[in-house]
């Protein structure tokens, strides 16, 4: 019996495509420093634990991820490397986040959600403010200047929709206080 030449064809064509894939993802790692490479490989082991069923390991994961990630925004002039490197983990984050039981490892997930939603989240949908809200209640200005500016403009987006649908407000008013006080503080910083 003759091979099915479509079926053949099809083959070929999932094995080329998977083919380009893996030499793109080798490309991409060839293009990066040898440190850009390590902090890659470090965040997708991040990553990777965060989904682990060992809450010991989760917590660790996140705990890591939150630290480089804070340490690169403090002053951003571009997307940050930590950043960049998780964007093709912000879809699988978002969904483990959804299995996850309420606990304290779901809010520290959901702050690292908002940040990342900064470079993944859609025109309009607000999800760095849709995470802020689910997430811990640390210190908002320890994720960077350029966080607070787009969590601002995301609360008052918000804050339109809301009054025009008579919803209540209180939530987004703990974080404009928030946002208040990290610009006082920057501000009298600047002055000193």
């Amino acid at each position: 019996m003759a091979p099915d030449p479509n079926r053949a064809g099809t083959s070929a064509s999932t094995s080329a495509a998977k083919d380009d894939a893996v030499s793109k993802k080798k490309v991409e790692n060839e293009d990066l420093s040898d440190e850009d490479l390590a902090l890659k490989q470090q965040l997708d082991l991040y990553v990777e634990r965060v989904q682990d069923a060992d809450p010991g390991l989760q917590k660790v994961a996140l705990e890591s991820m939150r630290q480089e990630i804070r340490t690169s925004t403090s002053s951003m002039t571009s997307v940050p490397k930590p950043l960049k490197f998780l964007r093709p983990h912000y879809g699988t984050l978002k969904t483990y986040y959804e299995t996850m039981a309420e606990s304290d490892l779901k809010k520290y997930l959901a702050d690292i959600l908002s940040v990342l939603a900064l470079t993944m989240s859609a025109e309009g949908e607000r999800e760095s403010l849709k995470y802020r809200l689910l997430g811990s209640e640390g210190d908002i200005g320890s994720w960077g200047h350029e966080y607070v500016r787009n969590l601002a403009g995301e609360i008052a987006q918000e804050y339109a929709k809301r009054q025009s649908e008579e919803t209540p407000i209180d939530d987004l008013m703990e974080l404009v206080q928030q946002i208040v006080a990290f610009h006082m503080k920057v501000q009298c910083d600047a002055l000193l």
